[in-house]
């Protein structure tokens, strides 16, 4: 198969950085509809957003892990508001610190109005315990998730299958991540598409 698929010709071309909130109660009032970008750290959070974005280094990248410690607001064409959770697990991170991340991303996840939450998974890895503990609170909490398999270039054919089937059995069955690649854009305008049938939900 080809790593370059068809565009759906889906394209955001006005996408801003809105502003990075430390404490979701001080989240502010917007009318968009949300969806939250979540994942491990070192993943690719940052990689795939300027991917899905069209634009290189708006949301700041690095290969040192947890370097997203905020909400990181982002405006898609005045029709979408995407928020940048900050990249969880990372085993190096004071434990304050953790429990911080993860009280931000609770917090956030409890009280907006969120459309979906992308939870984006190394496909190298697969999930890990931190992965499937935020599925787990997401199910219980009613929140739609969508499994994002990222650096699917780092694998090929049936060794890429086989550990999509792996992530899928891991995770319960129900949900098979769709694989993307920043670096060839692999399942970048697929994942879009997604995003934009997600906003025409009722």
């Amino acid at each position: 198969m080809s790593e370059h698929l068809p565009s759906t010709g889906i394209h955001w071309p006005n996408t801003q950085f809105v502003q990075s909130v430390a404490d979701p109660g001080a989240f502010p009032a917007v009318d968009l509809p949300q969806i939250a970008v979540a994942g491990h750290s070192n993943v690719g959070k940052s990689s795939l957003m300027n991917a899905l974005f069209g634009r290189n280094g708006l949301v700041k990248t690095s290969k040192n892990p947890g370097c997203t410690r905020l909400l990181n607001l982002f405006d898609v064409d005045g029709q979408l508001l995407v928020v940048d959770l900050p990249g969880y697990g990372y085993a190096r991170a004071p434990k304050k610190e953790q429990h911080r991340w993860i009280s931000m991303i609770e917090g956030y996840l409890a009280n907006a109005d969120i459309k979906l939450v992308l939870l984006l998974l190394d496909i190298r890895h697969g999930p890990k315990d931190s992965d499937l503990q935020l599925i787990e609170w997401l199910n219980e909490a009613g929140i739609r998730w969508l499994p994002v398999a990222t650096k699917a270039d780092k694998l090929s054919g049936n060794s890429r299958s086989i550990r999509l089937q792996e992530m899928t059995d891991a995770m319960g069955g129900l949900l098979r991540p769709m694989p993307t690649s920043s670096f060839k854009a692999t399942g970048i305008d697929q994942l879009r598409a997604v995003i934009q049938d997600e906003l025409a939900r009722a």
